[in-house]
């Protein structure tokens, strides 16, 4: 018996190398890097749904690591696991107080790629220069070295916004400096294989009409409507066994009646932590409230119990008697 899916944060790496349970994404994310569709791609799912694990499951392919994918649909397919230049990107990472301190994180983040991929960067070191230039320089020399389009993932794009929703006027300065950014993607496209981004909200793209708007968004297409978290029938695949066990604890602790059967407990559980469907033919299961509950064996709001919806709240508060409050933020 696999390890149950763990309720931490972990690569694609060490979950297949731990054998922990991974719900096999990769006919998902196969369908995904079809780059004659589209080479620039948004994502925006909720918070605790597998955003992270699904770049770095997309980081772990274009590193080429076939072996880590044996047994999964993607190793079936005709994909060539052929090895790319890739540069992550998670904008969660850090502590911003200023827009200044968001440039120089992606500057430095920009520095460290550039030592990984031995490109020599000349521009940009100044204190308060913008990392346009060195962008398109480290662009333009990993697609030299490496002779094929380099891969940009940027992870949780809105964070420098949505994190201080409450401070309109840094807001504000850090959705430019990430206009800026995106921008770079755009003049340098001749150079980019694919470029994937997600985030909770879409504040990152919807105010980069200038600078992104080669990007295409996925969030409602129904064919990425399961990407992220539990269909049922990856409840029916990976949890078959958990969910027996989950049942018997759930009727002697009287949580559920002695007569009830998996059907029911599967109807309940969907009542409890489905809710999400991105105009997909299934409906997509929370899955940070599924671990916690075949963990726990009870139901409870597991999901909003990790924080309140804070950016809402702070929004909402900041917006207060300034009717041209939230359109300015998002325009």
């Amino acid at each position: 018996m696999q390890k149950p899916l763990s309720l931490n944060d972990r690569s694609f790496r060490s979950m297949i190398e731990g054998n922990f349970l991974y719900a096999d994404k990769t006919e998902y994310i196969f369908n995904l890097l079809d780059v004659d569709k589209f080479n620039c791609c948004f994502l925006s799912r909720p918070r605790r749904f597998g955003k992270t694990l699904l770049i770095k499951t997309i980081d772990a392919l274009f590193q080429g690591e076939r072996k880590l994918f044996e047994g999964l649909w993607i190793d079936g397919s005709d994909y060539k696991f052929e090895k790319y230049p890739v540069l992550n990107f998670n904008m969660a990472y850090y502590e911003i107080s200023t827009s200044d301190d968001l440039i120089s994180i992606i500057k430095r983040r920009l520095i460290k790629h550039a030592e990984k991929m031995k490109v020599e960067l000349t521009s940009g070191y100044s204190f308060g220069e913008m990392f346009g230039e060195m962008f398109g320089e480290l662009l333009e020399g990993v697609y030299a070295k490496f002779d094929v389009g380099v891969v940009i993932l940027v992870d949780e794009s809105d964070a420098p916004m949505a994190d201080h929703i409450s401070d309109m006027e840094l807001a504000l300065a850090n959705r430019d400096v990430l206009r800026g950014f995106f921008r770079c993607i755009k003049q340098n496209i001749d150079y980019i294989h694919l470029a994937f981004v997600t985030g909770i909200t879409r504040f990152a793209m919807t105010t980069l009409d200038s600078g992104s708007n080669n990007f295409v968004d996925i969030s409602l297409l129904p064919e990425y409507a399961g990407i992220c978290g539990f269909t049922p029938s990856e409840l029916d695949t990976c949890f078959e066994d958990r969910l027996e066990v989950t049942l018997d604890s759930l009727k002697d602790d009287g949580g559920l009646p002695q007569g009830v059967g998996v059907d029911d407990l599967k109807a309940e559980i969907l009542k409890w932590f489905d809710g999400y469907n991105w105009l997909g033919n299934e409906r997509v299961i929370n899955p940070y409230s599924i671990l916690h509950f075949l963990r726990k064996k009870k139901f409870a709001s597991y999901w909003i119990s990790t924080g309140r919806p804070s950016h809402l709240s702070a929004l909402v508060r900041a917006c207060q008697g300034k009717s041209a409050g939230l359109h300015s933020i998002v325009s």
